[in-house]
């Protein structure tokens, strides 16, 4: 059981400091123009962007304070953060709490909506509209 909670524990641990290592060199380096980043194969290969297009910069966008520029970018992403931050320092605390994380039951319409607006996201920000007109 020790061993368990140690290995969440450095799990958690890990996963912050990639986070921090990341940001560090995402605040440094502008996407599309210095350093490494990967392209999107999706876009690559249809032309068309998916939902995490232009996610990298928009997160370039927010450590920099420019979040203006960052809904511009991915206004789903932008949304999304309080949430995805909340449900990951939730996750942190209790397990370096020494805490058992509750396991995920996402109730099924829940996961239909995400399902929908990630579909329609997707669909909608390849179309010529605000604020996604070129």
């Amino acid at each position: 059981m020790a061993t368990e909670f140690m290995y969440r524990r450095s799990t958690v641990a890990g996963i912050w400091l990639l986070l921090i290592a990341g940001a560090v060199y995402l605040f440094i380096f502008e996407p599309g123009r210095t350093g490494f980043f990967p392209v999107c194969v999706f876009r690559l290969l249809t032309g068309l962007t998916c939902p995490g297009c232009g996610t990298t910069r928009a997160l370039h966008a927010i450590l920099h304070g420019e979040l203006e520029t960052a809904f511009m970018l991915n206004p789903l992403l932008l949304l999304a953060s309080p949430l995805l931050v909340y449900a990951f320092m939730r996750y942190s605390v209790t397990v370096m709490r020494g805490g058992v994380p509750r396991k995920n039951a996402v109730p099924a319409p829940y996961l239909y909506a995400l399902f929908f607006v990630l579909m329609g996201f997707w669909i909608f920000r390849n179309t010529p509209f605000y604020p996604f007109a070129s």
